[in-house]
């Protein structure tokens, strides 16, 4: 069965023993992820067991390293799992940040050239002259053999790093509406 925003609200909830409506923090392929009603955790309950092994496992060997931060960067720690639901309970952390470990390989990619190179202009187009930083995670967590990929603005929040440079973003003027 795929879980929809429906079921995984009503899993949620009853993680937290709560009737109220929570606040969905986000959502994606892996599933989605919703902040605890005291605002000290949040829980992700994952769309199948794959990325839900894949993120436990990688949250655990996070742990092992004593990794919590990386570059600047917060790693939620991990608070609580339930397998039979395919949710994982972390920290709530403000950026900046680092979240989202379902999809991480763990062995190096093996993209075409072309793949890669798209790869590469999406980190630059996202963060500009700050890429500097998904490089440095992606070359760091890869010393564990643990290859993070889905670099995106939501999962790799860089708000408050110190050190960042402004991004410049073309204007509706130059290139036409957005």
């Amino acid at each position: 069965m795929e879980l929809d925003l429906k079921t995984s609200a009503e899993i949620a909830q009853s993680y937290f023993r709560s009737n109220e409506p929570l606040v969905r923090l986000g959502w994606g392929i892996s599933g989605f992820v919703y902040l605890s009603p005291d605002t000290r955790t949040a829980v992700k309950v994952h769309r199948n067991q794959q990325s839900f092994d894949r993120e436990l496992y990688v949250y655990r060997k996070l742990a092992m390293l004593k990794m919590n931060r990386l570059h600047g960067l917060t790693i939620p720690k991990l608070r609580g799992e339930h397998s039979e639901s395919e949710l994982l309970c972390m920290d709530f952390v403000s950026a900046p940040y680092l979240l989202d470990f379902a999809g991480v390989g763990l062995s190096p990619p093996d993209f075409s050239p072309e793949t890669m190179a798209h790869w590469h202009a999406g980190i630059a187009e996202m963060f500009g002259p700050n890429s500097r930083v998904p490089y440095a995670v992606y070359h760091s967590l890869g010393q564990h053999d643990l290859y993070y990929m889905d670099f995106r603005p939501s999962n790799i929040k860089l708000d408050g790093l110190p050190g960042l440079h402004p991004i410049e973003r073309p204007t509706e003027d130059e290139f036409g509406p957005f």
